[in-house]
């Protein structure tokens, strides 16, 4: 059973095991650590102490850690594979004022990548074309047509940004006409790739791997160093001509990597702490009116990112108006990037609405199907949202979920996403290049594809397979990890604004849980539209505070804290925060998971 459960908890209300967080060190060596953290650190809470030890962390190393510096952390252009080649026919095109067009993805990377590659060239006076294809009517990718457009409208170079690195018949056409395109792209490659005058891709197979974290955004701002290097190195810029402060623009990178759920490690927490802090200084007139309109009423955080931009960017692409995310994140007009941020949030609200009602749909399905890979279609199902509900149904039933569109002429579109162990978009390949796919590919955890209503069959028969030799045909059990045992005295202000120091949190630096033993539930009632969430109250004896529970309507979770205000008591699993609604220090807990103690006693 691997380590040994705490608490004793081996099944929780949602069917987890709870185990302690993983530390590399005995428990005596983890409290001295801990204690020479707390010399150095004002005011460090010893909890936070114990898990900065647990990291690895010393007195030595701490500060590099807590305040990553993008100088001390980003590696040489050169070290990719045709990023010179990439570089010097950038920096040609901005010594000979050449038209670029950029062919981008219509998700949050894919619009932050664009931008990025817009601002930085426009800045060195340089015009460029944006196309972002129409997710109904052009799919994914490259497509011949669009780039050709792109030429036909000005452009002598062209840019694919976020994808092109499986686009091999689109970009052998466009070079059969005589026009150079640079790859820009952090997706899985194949054995083979496509026609281009340089292909920058940490994910190519000819790569060491160590960068292969990178989600397209920080593959263009590398891309971009290496040009300002370039240019520097021909003389190109004076005292006059200064080159454009690519630090400015880390807010749009920061929000291409959260929302990208690439690892937040290495450059990633650099790209991520530093644009933070250019987001707070509102120096963009596209994210400053977009967060307006979201409601942001505190600094910025991953949060931000994560829930309230991202989502508005992605509706674009997933609902009407793909090209709609680029135009905001270069806007530099105030009252133009106002009109466009409301619109955003108006698709945002229509894209919520849809998604809900497929969500409940494929869940009532899921729960009838014992494969162990999910894959659920529907003819009625919007294409935009495929996404999202596949990772609700990965959440509902722990298992991989893929989740198909079906079109009237038999043809579906999906998107899948994983569980640790599975590598999807690797799957998703092999499935291509077996025939069963008519096009698919993307990362570990998520990827997309398109499929024939013939093939859906086969296709599940394959992922069935792979999962049998990925993971032996099991299902691991969902495990929780925790930290430590924590009070409600304890959830102070400054735990929580040492966690801070600690992120940014998310895919590769998982935020720290903790757990609140033996706690009453002082009351409970289900919040949100459709009663989607769970809001209570829980006392452990030491205090009360505020707990949130989201996406828990109708699960096992949610009723057992619904029924727990009888009198019995619960083990909380979950993550201190600050409650961003009532401000100042007041602190909310929000749940992860909850349990039966072992040993349950009345208080």
């Amino acid at each position: 059973m691997g380590e040994e459960s705490f608490l004793g908890i081996n099944q929780s209300q949602s069917g987890a095991r709870w185990v302690k967080a993983i530390s590399p060190l005995t428990e005596g060596n983890q409290d001295r650590f801990a204690a020479a953290l707390k010399e150095v650190l004002d005011d460090l809470p010893l909890p936070i102490a114990r898990i900065m030890a647990g990291m690895g962390l010393t007195a030595e190393t701490v500060s590099y850690y807590v305040e990553p510096k993008i100088r001390d952390l980003l590696p040489n252009p050169s070290r990719f594979k045709d990023l010179d080649k990439a570089a010097n026919r950038l920096a040609d095109a901005v010594v000979a004022k050449t038209p670029i067009g950029i062919f981008g993805d219509y998700d949050v990377d894919g619009a932050a990548a664009a931008a990025l590659l817009v601002l930085v060239m426009s800045d060195l006076d340089v015009k460029c074309d944006v196309h972002i294809p129409d997710r109904f009517t052009e799919g994914y990718g490259p497509n011949a047509a669009a780039l050709i457009a792109l030429k036909e409208k000005g452009a002598e170079l062209l840019v694919t940004v976020d994808c092109g690195i499986m686009a091999h018949a689109p970009l052998a056409a466009v070079a059969e006409v005589g026009m150079d395109v640079i790859v820009i792209d952090h997706h899985i490659a194949g054995p083979e790739l496509p026609r281009a005058q340089s292909v920058v891709n940490p994910n190519r197979l000819d790569e060491d791997g160590l960068y292969g974290y990178l989600c397209a955004a920080g593959v263009v701002f590398i891309v971009l160093v290496g040009v300002i290097r370039c240019l520097r190195e021909r003389g190109y810029f004076t005292a006059e001509l200064t080159p454009p402060d690519l630090l400015s623009y880390l807010d749009i990178v920061a929000l291409a990597t959260v929302c990208d759920v690439v690892p937040l490690q290495g450059l990633n927490r650099a790209f991520v702490k530093q644009g933070i802090k250019v987001m707070a200084e509102r120096r963009h007139a596209g994210l400053t009116k977009l967060a307006d309109v979201a409601g942001m009423n505190s600094a910025p955080n991953v949060y931000t990112f994560g829930f309230l931009l991202g989502p508005r960017i992605n509706a674009a692409g997933r609902i009407d108006g793909s090209g709609l995310g680029v135009k905001l994140l270069t806007c530099r007009d105030p009252d133009v990037a106002a009109g466009l941020a409301l619109r955003l949030d108006e698709l945002n609200r229509k894209r919520k609405e849809i998604e809900e009602g497929i969500k409940i749909a494929a869940i009532d399905r899921g729960a009838e199907i014992d494969h162990p890979v999910l894959i659920l279609h529907d003819s009625s199902w919007h294409e935009g949202v495929i996404g999202i509900v596949a990772g609700r149904v990965r959440e509902r039933f722990g298992k991989p979920a893929l989740i198909i569109a079906m079109n009237d002429d038999g043809l579906g579109k999906g998107s899948g996403r994983s569980i640790a162990g599975f590598r999807l978009g690797s799957a998703i390949i092999a499935a291509h290049q077996a025939g069963i796919l008519e096009g698919g590919g993307g990362h570990d955890m998520a990827a997309g594809f398109t499929v024939k209503a013939e093939k859906i069959a086969d296709l599940q028969t394959f992922l069935n397979g792979r999962l049998m030799t990925d993971l032996g045909g099991v299902i691991p059990q969902v495990v929780h990890k925790a930290s430590s045992l924590l009070s409600v005295a304890g959830c102070k202000p400054e735990l929580a604004d040492w966690l801070d120091r600690l992120g940014p949190f998310g895919s590769g630096n998982p935020e720290p849980r903790f757990i609140i033993p033996d706690c009453r539930v002082k009351f409970a009632k289900l919040i949100g539209e459709g009663g989607i969430h769970l809001s209570c109250k829980i006392d452990d004896g030491s205090g009360a505070i505020n707990a949130i529970a989201f996406q828990v309507g109708g699960t096992p979770l949610g009723q057992a804290v619904l029924e727990a205000s009888d009198g019995q008591c619960l083990h909380f699993l979950g993550r201190v925060r600050r409650d961003r609604f009532r401000g100042g220090n007041a602190m909310q807990f929000e749940v992860d998971d909850v349990a039966v103690p072992p040993l349950s006693f009345a208080r």
